[in-house]
């Protein structure tokens, strides 16, 4: 069975949560005896991308992975029709990208990361030739797309084209739901994550601030302004400090410029480049707490690890998050939106006895349950469920 699947991030282009889960997917499809392709796209503004140039291919641990490019169109001011957009090249040239490697490749199935614009894209050409579908809800596609008056039509498109929808939290299950019918055609996967040899230790000595650690591509959903305000409110009481690993969105730059300015945060601040994954260990190990402040979420991958390591964690109650911590037990559990009950879950945490310790080690026990192992055989089910009605369909 030959699957493609369509995904804006992939790596090594890509580290962050959702390239991550696609190439997790894609080596437990490869495992499964599938043959693997992966559709990459990027959206660039070069005015100059043709279809004859705009796809390299190469064989990557087993997969075939196809990085395609496509262009936005320029739309000159005074020039702008009823029905003009800038996304409707993007969306028409990723199509017939796909259609051509699909007329090469005569793909099985395809299987789509982001509901907009993968899902959408790839829902119609899947309907088009008969082909079975997945779309794969991931967070940030429902929780901001729904919310975009030009997307919220191909969302649902791309929700009533798809054969299965999976996605990694009941909430985005839900919201899905609230938009189309598709709970008989759902299913909740989880992501998974590994239990690193090194588990986390309380520092015994507290001369130096108490270290507070988010990572992550910054951007509004990841809740930032939140965790200044709740660090600005801790700085009154205690010694911190805080550190941030990734990179701030530039459309959010001014944002978190001015929280710093507002909490008076700059001095305890440190934005660190992405961690190496393989460094990730040891950087999430240094740190006193973990904190994921998120106002939106899917099923964060970096907590899952900061878990597994056995840091005391604070998250947001969002997407899966109630389902990775259990709240007082093996982790702490804040509302979203609100600096200062996050400031307060903080506080209790650095007011405990052993410093988190016992909800370390609880998280993670508690992380075991979400191994690779359960993940892949999860996805087994749902592609052996695909192959199996595809198998009928020929005979």
């Amino acid at each position: 069975m030959k699957i493609c699947i369509v995904t804006p991030e992939y790596p090594p282009d890509n580290w962050g949560g959702l390239a991550r889960t696609v190439e997790r997917v894609a080596h437990h499809a490869c495992c499964l005896g599938m043959n693997v392709h992966v559709a990459h796209f990027s959206v660039l503004d070069d005015s100059v991308i043709l279809l004859d140039e705009n796809r390299s291919t190469r064989i990557e641990q087993g997969i075939t992975a196809h990085r395609i490019k496509v262009t936005r169109q320029r739309i000159l001011e005074g020039y702008r029709g009823v029905g003009d957009s800038p996304h409707i090249r993007a969306l028409k040239m990723l199509y017939q990208s796909l259609e051509i490697l699909h007329d090469e490749e005569k793909f099985d199935l395809f299987h789509s990361f982001f509901l907009y614009p993968a899902g959408y894209v790839s829902g119609l050409l899947a309907k088009r030739f008969g082909v079975r579908s997945i779309v794969s809800l991931v967070g940030n596609d429902v929780k901001r797309h729904f919310f975009q008056p030009e997307a919220v039509a191909m969302c649902k498109s791309g929700l009533e084209n798809a054969g299965l929808v999976t996605a990694l939290s009941s909430e985005l299950l839900e919201l899905a739901d609230a938009l189309t019918p598709i709970r008989r055609k759902s299913a909740l996967i989880y992501n998974s994550v590994a239990i690193p040899p090194s588990q986390w230790i309380p520092r015994t000595l507290r001369n130096d601030p108490y270290r507070i650690g988010s990572a992550g591509i910054f951007k509004y959903a990841k809740g930032l302004p939140y965790l200044f305000k709740a660090v600005a409110g801790l700085s009154k009481r205690h010694k911190v400090s805080v550190e941030l690993v990734g990179e701030v969105r530039e459309y959010e730059r001014e944002t978190v410029d001015r929280m710093i300015e507002r909490t008076g945060i700059g001095a305890m601040l440190t934005l660190r480049k992405a961690v190496p994954r393989d460094r990730i260990h040891d950087w999430l190990l240094s740190l006193d707490t973990f904190v994921l402040p998120s106002i939106s979420e899917g099923c964060p991958n970096i907590l899952m690890e900061a878990m597994a390591c056995g840091v005391p964690t604070v998250a947001t109650k969002v997407g899966a998050v109630p389902d990775l911590i259990e709240d007082g037990v093996s982790g702490l559990i804040a509302p979203y939106g609100n600096a200062d009950a996050l400031e307060n879950t903080l506080n209790k945490l650095m007011s405990l006895p052993d410093g988190g310790a016992s909800l370390g080690r609880a998280a993670r026990i508690r992380m075991e349950r979400f191994s690779p192992a359960w993940e892949k055989q999860e996805w087994r089910k749902i592609y052996q469920r695909l192959m199996d009605v595809n198998k009928r369909s020929k005979t």
